[in-house]
């Protein structure tokens, strides 16, 4: 048996089912738009994506490198400098000349005590520094540390840390009279002038009024007339040291 093919209930059409929709549309929601509008279009523009370039960060890495690598370089040339120029200091003072006392004193001067790590070369450098600076009090403290030390080189005094002013001066009194080697007027230049340079270090140890330059001249001044008296006299340790 032929089966036989159904066929539709209303036969052929020719309408569009799409203008059916459309009409159906346009005759329930009239305020609608049915027919689908085009796409909005998007003016936006994407920007390509920009990769970074990594030869920057280690661009910065090697400049850091490299400044640490010159601040050491720089940190080990101060040090080799600095550890030159302080033997260079301590050899020029060791090569100060040293003339051997008169054997008419070597027996009262035989135990003087003389601070050989603070050589008076080295005080008067420190007094120049501050004088420079304008800090007069600490040069006149270290210009009399200079010309204790000079007096003990001459055997004059012991150069001890710590003695006072009154010990040092009671000391050159009886020295510069039980040596015998100036005459009496110089021997009184001396203990005055050192009267007077001890006074200054005093006033400057111990006050707290101002220290000027004119103080400090006063010391040098004392200073001179004991340094030049005792330059003359049988304790010549002071020849050749440049004491001004």
């Amino acid at each position: 048996m032929t089966a036989r093919r159904a066929s539709a209930p209303f036969g052929p059409s020719d309408v569009d089912p799409d203008d059916v929709r459309d009409e159906a549309c346009s005759l329930t929601t009239p305020s609608r738009v049915c027919s689908p509008g085009e796409p909005e279009r998007n003016d936006t523009v994407d920007l390509p994506d920009v990769a970074v370039d990594p030869s920057g960060g280690a661009l910065f890495g090697n400049l850091i490198v490299i400044v640490l690598v010159a601040l050491i370089v720089l940190a080990i040339a101060w040090i080799i400098w600095y550890w030159f120029a302080g033997s260079t200091r301590n050899a020029q003072e060791s090569s100060e000349p040293d003339v051997d006392l008169d054997e008419a004193i070597d027996g009262v001067l035989a135990g003087r005590v003389v601070d050989d790590d603070s050589p008076p070369a080295r005080w008067r450098r420190r007094a120049e520094e501050h004088a420079a600076a304008g800090e007069f009090r600490d040069a006149v403290r270290c210009r009399y540390r200079a010309l204790v030390g000079d007096l003990a080189r001459a055997g004059y005094v012991d150069e001890i840390p710590g003695r006072t002013s009154g010990e040092e001066r009671g000391q050159v009194r009886d020295t510069v009279g039980a040596l015998g080697s100036l005459g009496a007027t110089e021997a009184s230049a001396v203990t005055d002038s050192f009267d007077v340079a001890a006074d200054a270090f005093d006033s400057a140890w111990f006050d707290t009024g101002a220290v000027t330059a004119d103080d400090l001249t006063r010391f040098t001044t004392a200073e001179n007339v004991v340094l030049g008296a005792l330059e003359r006299g049988p304790g010549r340790r002071l020849a050749g040291r440049g004491v001004r």
